[in-house]
């Protein structure tokens, strides 16, 4: 979906129509729920705050102002719910990011090697990511995996952009320091 259509979906739903609110929220339900999953393991909590949020938004859209990211938008709007929600239920921490599998059409046996390859890598890039401190983990999730600017990762978590690229440049700066471990192993099992 083009921004164009995010943005008319966005209007036509803060003017009251139902099906354009219903289309954003089946669009970006996936995502939110995703980056729910680093905020908690409990995954009734993240639906309970993303049903509470999507309600929230029902029952204000005539206050809400246009955007030029919808996603962007949705996912500020969602931190904030989240957190506001485990404040109040004093909740557990950040989980660490896990990568979205990747499938081909091979042989039985081919899948097979392929999925235990790519645990095997995925694991040892999530025992590199879970050695990093939360903060520094939202923000390598944020732009990286949601593709947020960093100007927009500075406004989501209220910090400054500069801030945002000294995060992010000490994050990938200890990733290096894992990197020859990552890259062997992926190598090793690439070429097995």
């Amino acid at each position: 979906m083009s921004i164009v259509e995010e943005q008319e979906l966005w209007h036509r739903f803060r003017q009251g129509d139902e099906e354009a609110f219903s289309i954003l929220a089946n669009r970006h339900y996936r995502r939110l729920m995703h980056y729910g999953q680093k905020f908690s393991s409990n995954t009734q909590f993240i639906e309970d705050a993303l049903q509470e949020l999507l309600i929230h938004l029902w029952l204000h859209r005539a206050t809400l102002n246009d955007t030029p990211s919808v996603t962007y938008y949705l996912l500020k709007a969602f931190r904030h719910q989240l957190i506001k929600a485990l404040k109040r239920r004093a909740h557990e921490q950040p989980l660490d990011v896990q990568a979205d599998a990747i499938s081909f059409d091979f042989s039985i046996e081919q899948n097979y090697i392929q999925q235990e390859t790519h645990n095997l890598l995925e694991r040892t890039v999530e025992a590199a990511l879970a050695q990093l401190p939360a903060r520094q983990k939202e923000v390598i999730y944020l732009r990286y995996y949601q593709g947020l600017r960093p100007e927009e990762i500075a406004s989501l978590l209220d910090i400054k952009s500069q801030s945002v690229s000294n995060i992010l440049q000490r994050a990938l700066t200890r990733l290096r320091e894992n990197w020859p471990s990552i890259l062997l192993i992926g190598l090793l099992l690439f070429y097995k």
